[in-house]
């Protein structure tokens, strides 16, 4: 899918079941509301555009949707993401969808949609925003699905999830430590680069929000060349052009901030890969029907698969739900005869000798069978030597062991009745499990099955086989090919994955062996008073140019003789924006770099730009680049001569040539104001060239006042200048 055209789909819900509660009790009251959901679209409809690169060109529909996307009712009040997907066509899917945060709950009270609700599904941009095509919103929606990612946006928090609750509070200054936990800045074994400080914590603190001081990258290109674990630093490869390395010797590129999680996808599917079907996983064709590939079951594919792991990255492996054997389902024979434990085996009576016989079964776990036999008493009960949950499990274990069956046994604490109860779980090589009555108790009770003194079942199989795929990077899982519909695709899992994480990485960018650490952002002052061209209406440049890379991608404003006015963010439709290609293309406020334009845009703001404005650029750069910066020498050239001011009748000035730097030369003859009617001059004549005064300061005339009389200090421009005469 091209990733530059939006894609905005909408549809109907079919189905919406919760899935996982919150379940943290941390003071919001939300612990027994539903996070995830398990949903079914129906209806989906189909996107035209103009662009020939998406999966099919000119169209987007159902099969275009993928995990990380958002789905919002048309009201905008609930917002849930899809998590994962488990099949889909042109007009439908299946997915898991979580309300991240528990937003949607916190500021409506609900999260679900209700069936038949309409939604619109959307994706965001790398920034966090979302991109919305056409109009599918009711009118007002719009404002609450922007307000929803207004949060991430304006501080580009990142969250990092802990099981357990670290010890930082809001506003400290966080680093990482080894094992990947946002930890205060200086704690013993941590990173001594700072990560960012800390905004925010939810779910009792497990949930950390940071602010980081540089940029982190979330989803690096290439995540199989990241091999070292959290805290460890990455440098520039000396021997591979472009690659990075956790040995030292390069330069300082990245600080690894998390471990990787795998992505998985289970595909449950029943049927295999057919004559028709071609797979690809990451863009590598792992089977080609059309061209005689052909696999008998699930393991031969799984099998084929990893023949490719070389290429796709992702392995693969059959899995199957174990056969459990419990007394959840089944009732207990002597049910309230031991106070508050239902199961007991009954053995022989308290004080009589021990019978010859005693209860019995044999369990099998599908490839060998071994014997049990219930003849330890470990309690008394309704005057009976019994032996109790612990005391069945004991026994059963001792058969497993002694038959080297792959069974596990335990005891556990019934939901179905009083007491504990005893489990058994297949394992390893195990096909199943199925237990046979044998010998009966005094009573003529059965050990196992419904009715009997355990409960136990009799038979268990195991779950049906699933190919479960794996990238122990965190990278994607891309699973496509033909047919996307009809086929082996886009049914029962054999979907796209992106459950995993690609481990973070924040941007050091060292230089000299410099870090993040030994730079701050700066205010730059020399782009402030500039003097525009004059602008002629939209897209017009001022010829003002950025003298800097804005530090740490800070915010940037352009103000107008003082008065602040609109940049576009990647857009031109705002007051003004940032090219770097004459003014075709905006640049996003994050990418705007040194020696980039601003471009005015007249008819939108609403007035021209001349050379009486005054353009500031305000914004940080990086201390060292300020520190180490040398502006450029301007190219000599001559001075015009500068014509004197007018004379005061009207006289035209002769030009007064400027005296050369830095030899001084005497002042020019600057021509005297013309003289007045009153004395004897006519309006307009020429006056007479009056030599400068010369540069020593005259003696002043003494003053005939016996106490002199204050002189007031002139105003500014008001001095006479030497060698004017002044009428």
């Amino acid at each position: 899918m091209a990733k530059f055209t939006p894609i905005t789909l909408t549809g109907t819900v079919s189905s919406m079941v919760g899935s996982l509660l919150y379940g943290e009790t941390d003071g919001t009251g939300l612990q027994s509301e539903y996070k995830t959901y398990n949903v079914v679209l129906s209806n989906i409809s189909t996107q035209s555009h103009a662009d020939a690169s998406t999966r099919e060109p000119l169209l987007y529909n159902g099969l275009d949707i993928t995990a990380g996307m958002f789905i919002a009712d048309d009201s905008g009040n609930t917002i849930l993401k899809v998590t994962a997907i488990s099949a889909k066509s042109e007009t439908s899917i299946t997915c898991i969808c979580e309300d991240i945060d528990m937003l949607s709950f916190r500021l409506n009270n609900t999260n679900t949609i209700s069936l038949g609700g309409s939604v619109v599904l959307f994706d965001l941009n790398p920034e966090g925003e979302p991109i919305i095509a056409g109009s599918p919103f009711l009118a007002g929606a719009i404002d609450k699905v922007q307000s929803r990612f207004n949060l991430n946006e304006k501080d580009d928090r990142v969250k990092f999830i802990h099981s357990v609750k670290p010890i930082i509070e809001i506003g400290d200054i966080a680093t990482i430590d080894e094992n990947g936990n946002i930890v205060k800045y200086g704690t013993p074994g941590s990173s001594e680069t700072k990560v960012g400080i800390v905004l925010d914590k939810l779910r009792n603190g497990k949930d950390i929000y940071i602010k980081p001081f540089n940029d982190i990258i979330r989803n690096f290109a290439d995540p199989e060349a990241l091999t070292g674990q959290a805290s460890d630093i990455y440098y520039t490869d000396e021997s591979i052009a472009g690659a990075i390395t956790t040995t030292e010797g390069g330069k300082a590129s990245f600080l690894q901030l998390n471990d990787a999680i795998a992505t998985t996808q289970s595909i449950t599917s029943v049927t295999q890969p057919g004559s028709n079907d071609i797979i690809t996983i990451n863009n590598f064709t792992i089977f080609d029907g059309p061209n005689g590939d052909t696999v008998a079951d699930a393991t031969a594919f799984s099998s084929l698969i990893n023949t490719f792991t070389g290429d796709t990255n992702v392995s693969s492996a059959i899995t199957q739900a174990p056969g459990t054997l419990d007394s959840e389902s089944n009732s207990i024979l002597y049910t309230g005869s031991w106070g508050d434990n239902d199961i007991f085996i009954p053995l022989y009576a308290d004080g009589a000798n021990p019978p010859q016989t005693f209860p019995a079964i044999t369990i099998s776990d599908g490839n060998n069978t071994s014997p049990v036999t219930f003849d330890t008493a470990d309690s008394v009960a309704i005057g009976y030597n019994v032996i109790s949950p612990a005391g069945i499990a004991s026994a059963i274990q001792a058969a497993v062991t002694a038959g080297n069956l792959d069974i596990i046994v335990e005891t556990y604490t019934s939901t179905a009745h009083n007491g504990s109860a005893v489990r058994l779980t297949s394992t390893g090589a195990a096909t199943g499990i199925q237990i046979t009555n044998t010998a009966a108790d005094p009573f003529g009770g059965n050990v196992a099955g419904s009715g009997s003194s355990t409960g136990l079942g009799l038979n268990a199989t195991l779950g049906a086989p699933t190919l479960t795929l794996t990238r122990n990077s965190g990278g994607a899982i891309e699973i496509d090919g033909t047919p996307l519909s009809g086929g082996y695709l886009n049914q029962s899992g054999a979907v796209s994955s992106n459950s995993g994480r690609v481990p973070y990485l924040l941007l050091i960018e060292s230089e000299g062996g410099a870090t993040v650490d030994d730079i701050d952002g700066v205010h730059v002052i020399i782009d402030q008073d500039k003097t525009p061209n004059v602008t002629s209406g939209n897209y017009s440049t001022t010829g003002i140019k950025i003298t800097f890379t804005p530090w740490n991608d800070s915010n940037i404003e352009i103000k107008v003789n003082g008065i602040g006015c609109n940049l576009g963010n990647g857009i031109k439709t705002k007051d003004c924006y940032f090219s770097n290609d004459g003014g075709t293309t905006a640049r996003l406020i994050k990418d705007i770099e040194a020696d980039d334009t601003l471009y005015w845009n007249s008819i939108i703001a609403g007035y021209i730009l001349d050379s009486a404005d005054e353009i500031d650029i305000d914004y940080e750069a990086a201390s060292n680049i300020i520190e180490n910066y040398v502006a450029p020498s301007p190219s000599p050239s001559p001075t015009p001569l500068t014509p004197a001011p007018a004379p005061k009748g009207g006289g035209v000035p002769s030009p007064t040539a400027p005296s050369p730097t830095p030899t001084p030369t005497p002042s020019p003859l600057t021509p005297a104001p013309s003289p007045s009617s009153g004395n004897g001059g006519s309006p307009g004549s020429s006056p007479s060239p009056v030599a400068p005064a010369p540069s020593a300061p005259s003696t002043p005339s003494p003053t005939p006042a016996p106490t002199p009389a204050p002189t007031p200090a002139p105003s500014p421009g008001s001095a006479p200048s030497p060698g004017i005469i002044q009428g």
